[in-house]
């Protein structure tokens, strides 16, 4: 059944009515579905299965500790670029081996903090960042796996922001920079080459660039015998893409078919790490309308909820489904912008819509919101964090708790500055 869905007007979360939601917990408020979160893992799971594939949720997407205590019961690992990302994980039971710590600016506790946890794999983007590695490894007498993060210079076509993969991007290594880096890491005492990493970006929606980036990187890897050496596995980052509906745009079957067919015959593990693919369509940002302000051409629902909350759409021009709570009728014919109240010409939720009637007091649900929604928030014009709320089965669990105000400045130090 629909996981997200209207019964009898009302718009639901696996049963759960959120109009009663919202009064009980209050807006601005996150919404998920773990069926939702739970299902999509289980079909890339299925999807890779010939070549046993080992899933690392990119914890940045959405980093709430029950949703990744949900996702380790599942048997996912996880992709970290962060010492606080690897805390969270290991407050849930994450096995380190499952870890993969990736990023272009480790720090130096980072690192040591990963090497005294055993973590199955390090990412490395440099030259600078394996001279570092080497050293704090050998320091902490802990040898180091890792994976080389190559930049194939495929692009992704994608937007500019959320594009990783290209020569024009900070990320990965140019083939001629790793060609150097390979021996240098195989001659260390410390460090063991297990792995090559590629990600393109975000929201890809066709295998192409996937299967290309491959082809290059087995071309490159081809063109000397020692850059096979201790290579167990391929880390095809993630990216896969998403629509506005809880459905699969990416052709996972073409995909994997592709995946099998270069690299069955070099018995490659196959490391995966989705983030927005699992939970984006899985959660949703309920709203509630302050006021209906007409302008010249259009009306603006001015809402509780704002770029503070949800900064995709100033960011990068996100487009955002939203959903009327209570059906209403037929659109309004006047287009209307969903605005928030920060003050910045960019705090938009949504531009020239065509919604049922909404005024005071009605609820709206802004869609598609479940990743990079509440890691990406700030307190910005000092607006407390919204609360979360994972639903499965007719069951709501408040998973945080909504920011009070003395939460804000409760770590600022006044004292013993003179403030007169």
């Amino acid at each position: 059944m629909d996981r997200i869905a209207y019964k009898d007007g009302r718009l639901q979360v696996e049963g759960v009515d959120l109009e009663a939601l919202a009064e009980s917990v209050g807006t601005p408020l996150y919404v998920y579905s773990a069926s939702s979160i739970l299902a999509r893992y289980r079909a890339l799971r299925e999807a890779f299965a010939d070549l046993d594939p080992g899933i690392r949720y990119a914890v940045k997407a959405n980093s709430n500790g029950a949703i990744l205590k949900m996702l380790h019961r599942e048997g996912c690992g996880f992709d970290l670029v962060s010492g606080g990302e690897l805390e969270r994980v290991l407050r849930v039971g994450a096995d380190p081996q499952t870890l993969a710590f990736a990023g272009v600016g480790k720090q130096d506790w980072e690192i040591i903090l990963a090497l005294e946890t055993g973590i199955g794999l390090f990412t490395v983007e440099s030259e600078a960042e394996v001279d570092l590695l080497e050293s704090l490894a050998g320091a902490a007498g802990r040898r180091a796996r890792v994976a080389i993060r190559l930049n194939p210079d495929v692009d992704p076509k994608t937007h500019e922001y959320i594009s990783t993969g290209k020569k024009e991007n900070k990320f990965g290594l140019a083939f001629d920079r790793a060609a150097v880096m390979i021996p240098r890491i195989q001659e260390s005492a410390w460090l063991d080459l297990k792995a090559y990493h590629v990600h393109l970006g975000s929201l890809l929606l066709e295998p192409d660039p996937f299967l290309e980036a491959v082809e290059r990187i087995l071309t490159f890897v081809d063109e000397d015998p020692i850059r096979s050496d201790g290579i167990e596995a391929y880390d095809m980052g993630g990216g896969f893409g998403i629509r506005d509906v809880f459905e699969d745009p990416l052709d996972l079957s073409v995909l994997a078919a592709g995946m099998s067919r270069l690299l069955g015959p070099r018995a490659w593990k196959l490391l995966l790490e989705p983030g927005r693919y699992l939970l984006g369509n899985a959660g949703l940002l309920l709203s509630r309308v302050l006021y209906r302000k007409p302008g010249f051409e259009k009306d603006y629902l001015v809402v509780d909820a704002s770029m503070s909350e949800l900064i995709r759409p100033a960011l990068y021009s996100a487009e955002h489904r939203v959903l009327a709570v209570t059906e209403n009728g037929t659109p309004d014919p006047r287009p209307v912008d969903v605005v928030g109240p920060v003050c910045e010409s960019s705090d938009f939720l949504a531009k020239d819509r065509l919604l049922p009637r909404l005024d005071r007091g009605d609820l709206l649900a802004v869609a598609d919101s479940g990743a990079y929604g509440f890691t990406m928030a700030s307190n910005y014009n000092t607006r407390p964090l919204p609360a979360e709320v994972l639903c499965r089965e007719g069951q709501a669990t408040l998973i945080r708790r909504r920011e009070e105000l003395p939460d804000l400045w409760r770590n600022e130090v006044t004292e013993g500055i003179d403030l007169a």
